[in-house]
């Protein structure tokens, strides 16, 4: 075989290689979380998730636990905008406790534990007061206890923050993408 036949034959593969990855590429729907995606195609009347921040609203918190998840979630929402004519509201219920404590055998003197956040939570189009959106999402952060009494109420603290604020996260994830479906139609 001639150089200049593997020349072709490379150059074939490549072409195949690269409508192959065109074709699958073609039937991918997937796309930011807040991109303009739907507006960049033209579609009537598409209004991006991006063009949202700052219209939406986060319930107020009752407790401690259901602040931290606020806020962090405002933030989220809203990329640290003050919510101004909300068109979304977000309901929150949330509870935290800590669950599986580890005791040292001999002494009794709890040593590790894990803090579970749990949160439900409706989406709400306030136009017409559409509920658009329910569910639940959950999140554990583990911490070390220690005979320190402060080390071990800090480490339940940063436990309690951190799981809130993971909470918050999965939240956001499907409120946003459940907006952003009620939004394009």
């Amino acid at each position: 075989m001639w150089s200049c036949d593997l020349a072709r034959a490379g150059r074939g593969l490549r072409l195949g290689m690269a409508a192959l990855i065109l074709a699958a590429a073609a039937g991918c729907t997937a796309g930011p979380l807040y991109g303009d995606r739907a507006a960049d195609f033209g579609a009537p009347g598409a209004v991006s998730a991006a063009a949202l921040r700052g219209r939406i609203a986060v319930a107020p918190a009752e407790d401690r636990m259901t602040q931290i998840v606020r806020n962090k979630l405002l933030f989220d929402l809203n990329g640290g905008d003050a919510v101004r004519e909300p068109l979304y509201e977000v309901g929150l219920t949330v509870n935290g406790a800590e669950v599986g404590v580890s005791i040292e055998s001999g002494s009794g003197v709890p040593t590790a534990s894990i803090f579970q956040v749990t949160v439900s939570y409706q989406v709400v189009r306030l136009s017409d007061s559409k509920v658009i959106a329910t569910g639940k999402r959950q999140a554990n952060a583990p911490f070390d206890r220690s005979a320190q009494l402060f080390a071990a109420e800090r480490a339940a603290y940063d436990a309690r923050q951190k799981a809130g604020e993971t909470a918050a996260s999965l939240v956001e994830l499907d409120a946003v993408a459940r907006i952003r479906r009620d939004v394009t139609g």
